[in-house]
């Protein structure tokens, strides 16, 4: 059914979508913070190597959730059910190479103990198989995303946070292996990929949770068209944030990947919470009627999260991340790479509604596919030749460095879409550096009272960031309000069932 969401309702359907990455980040948190006090930096550098590898076997879809999301943009009810169908019978088939080149390419470490090589080798089977139900829930969770099923999707990865945590915290300290966080890992994969399968039944009762082959050969060779450019994507976020760790791998110890993966584990976690807005708004993007709004506020919103955010988290974060993981905050890498990091991820908030909309609205998703490409080929390009000379320094650079070229591109393909002016542009990113300014000033300012303890640093990034994030939605208000432009009603494409 179709009709229009109120102010209200769209807030309730953002408030769900944070919730959603709320669990997730927390079950993420209480792992590392799990594995860094039982097993050490060690365990916990280990721990991003099989996370790497599960998220590798996650791109077993080969990008055809996106069009799934496509189809049901559209919307085309048919098309959507049979390219679910297609999407499992391509993991079914990928799932089992991608796993076992996985395996081989990146769980063998030199600079391993023996028993470590060990633990490693007998947690990677679960992380595998976590990442083949992550592969089967991708296109339910495309579905479901385009249809405004947010709060299903909220439950579901609540429900798995708990129970990867739950089996996590009983088991790790009684008996310290990577199997345990290995396990949870699995449960919550597999039990969120249950849930996702019944709300999409829920919505769509004629929808078939089977694989099989589309009888046009035309629907084939487009989803896997449109598949190619969502996966140049997949992998080049890969490059450029997972392979991070094994870029780094061949050349420092396990210790350091560990304080280099606490930062960045910290920033991406805050960047992903963000990023719920560009999935919120995602039916907006897709509408030629609302476009050029939505892609304004959105920008304001993810961008004053993100900035505010890392200011904060640099500013008057440090007590609250070393009751996270201990000693391992200090480290130097964990402070340089968190600036760096940092930096990255405040310029990639700057185009990622933009990249969105080129996704959802584009003449095809390469529109958006490209940029990443050239963006993360420079990334790693960058990491690769300097790590052996400045270390964590080159591979954080180059993700600066790549992200750069990313947010050039994609702004102007996104402009040429919209027919914006440069000034446009500009404007739009106003409040995204207004919220910087404020965060940067009051964090300096509350830097003394942060360092009193974690709960008074927790106390004060919360303050610093809602206070960037309030000035950023004020100036985006302030300039619709004086422009005419409306805030509120956007239409939703599909209601989800009550």
């Amino acid at each position: 059914m179709v009709r229009e969401r109120s102010l209200l309702g769209m807030t309730a359907d953002l408030l769900s979508m944070c919730g959603r990455h709320v669990a997730q980040l927390v079950a993420g948190l209480a792992t590392v913070a799990l594995v860094v006090r039982v097993l050490g930096a060690e365990g916990l550098g280990a721990w991003a190597l099989l996370g790497t590898t599960g998220f590798l076997v996650g791109l077993s879809d080969l990008g055809l959730s996106v069009a799934v999301q496509r189809a049901a943009t559209r919307p085309d009810d048919a098309a959507t059910r049979r390219l679910v169908s297609l999407t499992f019978l391509v993991v079914a088939a990928v799932c089992p190479c991608l796993g076992a080149g996985a395996y081989a390419a990146f769980l063998r470490l030199p600079s391993a103990s023996a028993a470590l090589q060990a633990d490693i080798t007998r947690a990677a089977l679960p992380v595998l198989v976590a990442g083949l139900a992550g592969s089967l829930a991708a296109p339910l969770r495309a579905l479901l995303l385009v249809r405004g099923a947010f709060g299903p999707l909220a439950w579901a990865r609540a429900s798995a946070s708990l129970l990867q945590v739950a089996l996590t915290a009983a088991c790790l300290p009684l008996s310290p292996s990577l199997l345990w966080p290995a396990l949870g890992l699995l449960a919550g994969a597999t039990l969120e990929l249950l849930l996702l399968a019944l709300a999409a039944k829920r919505v769509d009762p004629r929808l078939e949770l089977r694989p099989r082959w589309p009888a046009e050969p035309v629907e084939v060779r487009d989803a896997f068209r449109q598949g190619a450019a969502s996966l140049t994507i997949n992998v080049g976020v890969a490059a450029a944030v997972r392979a991070d760790v094994v870029i780094l791998t061949s050349h420092v110890a396990l210790g350091t990947i560990g304080a280099y993966q606490v930062a960045a584990r910290a920033v991406d976690q805050l960047f992903a919470f963000a990023k719920q807005t560009s999935g919120w708004l995602l039916h907006r993007l897709g509408d030629a009627k609302h476009r050029e709004d939505a892609l304004r506020m959105g920008t304001a919103l993810l961008g004053g999260l993100v900035a505010s955010g890392v200011a904060a988290l640099a500013l008057d974060g440090p007590p609250l991340l070393e009751a996270w993981v201990g000693p391992l905050a200090r480290d130097p890498v964990t402070h340089l790479a968190l600036g760096l990091l940092g930096a990255a991820a405040i310029i990639a908030a700057a185009e990622e509604v933009a990249s969105a909309t080129l996704v959802v609205s584009g003449a095809t998703p390469w529109d958006a596919a490209t940029p990443v490409l050239l963006g993360h080929s420079l990334n790693v390009a960058v990491s690769l030749l300097g790590v052996r000379y400045a270390g964590a320094w080159a591979v954080a650079g180059g993700t600066v460095c790549g992200n750069l070229l990313i947010t050039f591109l994609v702004w102007r393909r996104t402009r040429a879409l919209v027919r914006w002016r440069v000034a446009e542009v500009l404007r739009t990113l106003v409040p995204m550096g207004a919220a910087l300014l404020v965060s940067l000033g009051s964090g300096w300012a509350l830097a003394p009272l942060a360092a009193r303890g974690a709960g008074m640093s927790a106390l004060t990034c919360a303050m610093v960031t809602l206070l960037g994030t309030g000035v950023a939605i004020l100036v985006w208000w302030r300039r619709s309000a004086l422009s005419g432009t409306p805030v509120a009603g956007a239409t939703r494409t599909h209601e989800a069932p009550t």
